[in-house]
């Protein structure tokens, strides 16, 4: 459901986990250019790729946060940002953070939601990638990637009309600097779009979570259940995954206006599902067995969504407060 403005986080204050400490220069924890591990961890193709792992990746998923961001399961969510920013100034100078591989920045072009954007991402394996895509695409004019540190491109850049993360802004801490960073680098009016991770950080999880994690699991047909419990979604590999995303939501609202704030969940399937047997696995599960089990999941999320537990996903799209 459409949310007019931010609501305030009920999860504890993020911590750096010990994990993210190692990597951390002094004082700077998310500076990534800095340290070794999670960049090598970016340059490996395989982490950008693993679809059949990703949660949204199924068509019934798919169509279900397609249906809690717009409304409509067939209108993806850079279609619904289309609609939403009718009448409204042309984006002309733009910037992602984090961009990958580059696949959202090539999706905004095409739908010619922006003149120009530049993709910011620390891995220079990704941003090869990306360069070579948009040549190949044709849009290499309208579309540069740039190999950087995010926060020192952020310090220096100004009047931007937009800044997009995409699935990126969970992997920084120090949220309440990102958050004065983001604000300056924007002209007045500007918009800041975030379609991003915002649930517990990788230190908040609790019992109860696991609980509820695993009394839906083994609600599910054993055809379809790979592991023996479902234990919290911390990723080992990448030390920044989820390091303060908890408190994404309350550092933006303290500066900026929130224009939408729509709600797509994933409490569930973005936990569960990459324990599944899938259909195409070894062993395989059967595709009904599998489809009804993510069904079954979409429709425990929803109910969850309606008795008020926090989304772990979210769209947002603010500006700056004009008061500041």
């Amino acid at each position: 459901r459409p949310q007019a403005r931010a609501r305030e986080r009920a999860w504890p204050a993020a911590t750096i986990s010990q994990a993210q400490k190692r990597f951390a220069g002094p004082g700077n924890s998310a500076r990534l250019a800095r340290v070794s591990e999670p960049v090598n961890y970016w340059d490996s193709i395989a982490a950008h790729s693993r679809v059949e792992e990703i949660w949204g990746s199924h068509p019934l998923v798919r169509a279900r946060i397609n249906r809690r961001i717009s409304g409509d399961p067939h209108t993806w969510t850079t279609s619904w940002l289309a609609k939403r920013l009718e009448g409204m100034p042309r984006l002309r100078e733009t910037v992602s953070i984090g961009c990958g591989m580059g696949h959202f920045e090539r999706d905004l072009v095409r739908l010619d939601l922006v003149d120009r954007i530049t993709g910011i991402e620390i891995s220079p394996v990704c941003v090869a990638e990306a360069r070579e895509a948009a040549q190949a695409a044709g849009v290499q004019e309208r579309i540069t990637y740039r190999c950087a540190d995010a926060w020192e491109e952020l310090a220096r850049l100004r009047d931007l009309d937009a800044i997009f993360f995409h699935a990126s802004l969970h992997h920084f801490d120090r949220l309440a600097e990102m958050a004065v960073l983001l604000r300056r680098a924007l002209a007045p009016g500007g918009l800041l779009y975030l379609d991003e991770y915002v649930g517990p950080s990788r230190d908040e999880w609790r019992l109860v979570d696991e609980l509820r994690w695993n009394w839906h699991y083994y609600h599910l047909p054993k055809s379809v259940r790979r592991v023996g419990r479902i234990r919290p979604p911390i990723n080992y590999e990448d030390p920044t995954e989820a390091v303060a995303s908890s408190d994404i939501l309350p550092a933006i609202a303290r500066e900026f206006d929130i224009l939408e704030q729509r709600d797509y969940g994933g409490n569930l399937l973005a936990v569960i599902y990459a324990n599944l047997h899938r259909p195409d696995g070894n062993p395989p599960s059967p595709q009904a067995d599998f489809d009804a089990a993510v069904a079954r999941l979409l429709d425990a999320e929803d109910a969850l969504l309606a008795a008020g537990q926090l989304s772990f996903h979210a769209v947002v799209l603010a500006t700056p407060k004009s008061e500041r």
